[in-house]
């Protein structure tokens, strides 16, 4: 079992390397409506790899659709 703590940490980081306000990041945001770029993706490996120590591929990555599908691609590894 993951913290919440640490989910919650990972998704400030996350927002951070999106550049948006950490409140404007939740579980039910909906990729396609932030600045979800290849960039981003990138982002969202390296930020898996050091939080949880868990390695998301960009094809992985390409069938999430809301943050939340992004956690449970995590927890699915850990």
């Amino acid at each position: 079992m993951v913290p919440e703590g640490k989910i919650n940490n990972f998704l400030e980081n996350l927002a951070e390397a999106l550049e948006l306000q950490a409140e404007c990041l939740s579980k039910d945001t909906k990729l396609d409506s932030i600045s979800w770029d290849s960039l981003a993706v990138i982002s969202c490996i390296a930020l898996a790899d050091e939080f949880f120590g868990v390695m998301l591929s960009g094809e992985e990555l390409s069938k999430a659709i809301t943050i939340e599908d992004i956690i449970n691609l995590i927890l699915e590894k850990v």
